[in-house]
């Protein structure tokens, strides 16, 4: 028997002129195999081609299996066999369809009808559904979703959008193998067409890359017609001479951020009812407008990251975001309160330690404080203000910039790459000092604070 080691080989073996399947049962999931350690299995050809595409099948089963087993689900071994070989009569069936073979073909059909008299009930409904291919849209999402290794935020955001799309689905009896251009259209019209263009696009995104992974791994085909989701969103364009359509979203003016860091009603100067979480949220604004770093960049911190003048980012959206900015004088009080008694692995904001996601809690949080602050900014055809949380970084590079400093060390303040795409920058270039950077935070200096009121 010879075996081989190599990826492209993975999980084969070559007795006399048959491959065989063997992959590894996890010590977690062996108590739903009769204690086995691996599943062996005759792929009933000999020809490497064919043998790789089987295996592929049955491998993608075997991880959605022990996927079930690790839920909490309850698998027969019965089922397990009629899902393994129905994926591999499918596989083989399809290798000879593609190759034309029409007296092959009949056999394998014939065996196939066979084989399917041996079950009964649901193992039966298995075997059908695996040689039909009509598994659920979001079958292998997971298994994309590991290997496209987004950041946590966009992780979960892009699970939530293509479940969207799995109940819709769902709710209309479609499968996996009936999404093509007219139905990913018919989504498209009914669910995203009337969305702002920037959720929109980033709803598409998310159903597009999940799409072309499966393209990529041989579980749809998008070989004669494309991905079905390209090109279904029309162009947006502006409108002409309004200035209002081109208004993004913006820093907060003095007035603002002294409303939000101090608790005030903007237009009276009145202090707001106190909420649960204000506190919190005027020490992570604080550290937003001083500090230039993303929310889910402050509200992940340990204490350990908060050490020697310095706040150490290892966990970013972008390579460039991982990074160190020095902690602002304006700071270093509210950093000692929250580090006091703390071990370095604790959270810098603790009352998010058990948050599932701390950056969505907290955007919504502050939505609610900043509006019952009076500070907001909608406008017809947006999807959200024009100032939120994320108006602390923009006011942050604002005042960095109307101080002089220069757009290089700005960017690697902030954690962009943009003020370093040309060759002298980007390559020859060690990046500015820690006493450049010390000066561009030390150069962003709060608004004079309202009289108390």
């Amino acid at each position: 028997m010879a075996g081989f080691k190599g990826r492209a080989r993975r999980h084969l073996s070559l007795r006399g002129r048959t491959w065989w399947f063997k992959m590894a049962i996890p010590e977690a999931a062996r108590h739903e195999f009769k204690r086995r350690t691996a599943i062996v299995e005759s792929l009933e050809t000999g020809d490497i081609r064919v043998a790789m595409e089987r295996r592929d099948a049955r491998e993608r089963t075997a991880l959605d299996l022990f996927k079930a087993i690790k839920a909490g689900e309850a698998v027969t071994p019965e089922q397990i066999d009629a899902t393994s070989r129905g994926a591999i009569v499918r596989e083989a069936i399809k290798a000879l369809q593609d190759a034309g073979d029409t007296d092959a073909l009949h056999d394998a059909v014939s065996a196939a009808e066979d084989e399917r008299d041996h079950y009964r009930g649901k193992e039966r409904k298995l075997f059908d559904t695996a040689v039909s291919g009509k598994v659920p849209v979001d079958q292998h999402l997971e298994a994309y979703l590991k290997e496209a290794k987004l950041a946590d935020k966009t992780t979960a955001e892009w699970r939530g959008l293509v479940k969207r799309f799995a109940r819709w689905c769902a709710e209309k009896t479609l499968r996996l193998a009936d999404i093509d251009r007219r139905n990913a259209g018919k989504y498209v019209s009914e669910e995203i067409a009337e969305m702002h263009p920037k959720t929109a696009k980033k709803h598409l995104s998310a159903v597009r890359g999940y799409w072309d992974y499966l393209a990529r791994r041989g579980l749809v085909d998008t070989e004669q017609s494309g991905n079905p989701w390209d090109r279904q969103l029309q162009p947006q364009r502006r409108k002409k001479g309004s200035a209002e359509a081109t208004q993004g979203e913006r820093p907060f003016i003095p007035r603002e951020l002294n409303a939000v860091l101090y608790g005030q009603q903007l237009d009276s100067g009145d202090r707001i009812e106190a909420g649960q979480f204000d506190h919190q949220l005027q020490d992570a604004a604080l550290v937003g407008a001083l500090s230039g770093m993303r929310l889910e960049e402050i509200v992940t911190l340990r204490v350990g990251q908060c050490a020697g003048g310095w706040f150490d980012i290892r966990d970013a959206k972008t390579q460039a975001g991982i990074r160190r900015v020095p902690i602002h004088s304006g700071l270093v009080k509210l950093v000692g309160r929250r580090t006091k008694g703390k071990k370095p692995g604790d959270w810098l904001f603790h009352e998010l330690a058990n948050e599932r996601d701390a950056a969505a809690v907290t955007t919504k949080r502050f939505t609610r404080y900043r509006v019952a602050c009076g500070v907001d900014d909608k406008r017809d055809g947006r999807r959200r203000s024009l100032v939120n949380f994320h108006s602390f970084r923009r006011w942050f590079v604002s005042q960095a910039e109307q101080a002089g400093i220069p757009e290089t060390t700005v960017a690697a303040v902030v954690g962009h790459v943009e003020g370093r795409k040309s060759i002298t920058f980007g390559v020859y270039s060690g990046g500015p000092s820690d006493a450049q950077k010390v000066a561009c935070v030390k150069a962003v200096k709060l608004p004079q604070p309202p009289l108390a009121g």
